[in-house]
């Protein structure tokens, strides 16, 4: 059977004029049933709908900060700054998307995309918002560290795939959703409150979330919100 076409977007290599992308969100496509290619962002912005056209579904990967001024902010100085030219094309590539109603999942800085493109806002740098019982967020070294989400809709996307509503993610991000983009829900929340889950309803499958699932791929519950991912796409390619 021929497998659906997975764009995925790809973050730089600072010191050279290198693309770069984690080889673990090809793997976790790629077991999942799908065919995973990378999507250049230094080019042509007209070439985006050349691009989806050759594909059945598009993941956004993670990468660095967003620029705040998108929301009306100043960046913090903690921040690392995303490239200007990756974020111009996530959001003409996530406007084409939308117009297609293609299946998007979106991971870390890819669900801050979805969400700051449909006018939300985002928490900069997560120490500074404080809560009863905080969670240490962010990738201090221990890349075994996890903690428990929430998933608060049971007819979510993510829900339906894991079968529960509970699950244990990996730990690795300082920024999240702060004020929730236009027609967007939350899905999943961590213990402190911050959250780690967004969809469209409205939409076959517009899915993001702040944890990172590819680094866990090999596990169960993290392959299937992939393979659910898939299953759309597939959909979408018959």
């Amino acid at each position: 059977m021929q497998r659906p076409v997975i764009g995925i977007t790809v973050d730089y290599v600072t010191t050279k004029p290198h693309y770069m992308l984690p080889w673990t969100y090809a793997r976790a496509i790629e077991a999942a049933g799908g065919l995973p290619v990378m999507l250049p962002y230094k080019t042509d912005i007209t070439l985006i709908v050349q691009y989806v056209d050759h594909c059945d579904g598009v993941l956004l990967a993670g990468g660095d900060d967003l620029d705040p001024s998108l929301w009306g902010e100043t960046y913090h100085d903690k921040a690392q700054r995303i490239d200007p030219d990756r974020q111009r094309f996530e959001f003409a590539l996530l406007a084409e998307i939308e117009r297609r109603k293609m299946p998007v999942l979106g991971i870390c800085l890819g669900s801050q995309v979805m969400n700051v493109y449909r006018g939300g806002s985002l928490h900069q740098f997560l120490p500074d918002v404080m809560s009863e019982n905080p969670i240490e967020h962010r990738l201090t070294g221990d890349w075994s560290r996890r903690h428990e989400v929430t998933i608060t809709e049971p007819d979510s996307h993510v829900a339906r795939a894991i079968g529960r509503l509970t699950v244990q993610t990996n730990t690795s991000h300082k920024q999240a959703v702060n004020k929730l983009g236009s027609n967007l829900r939350v899905t999943a929340v961590a213990s402190d409150g911050i959250i780690e889950g967004i969809e469209d309803a409205s939409f076959p499958f517009y899915v993001g979330v702040q944890w990172h699932p590819e680094r866990q791929h090999d596990e169960a519950d993290h392959h299937a919100i992939f393979r659910r991912f898939i299953e759309h796409c597939r959909f979408s390619f018959c």
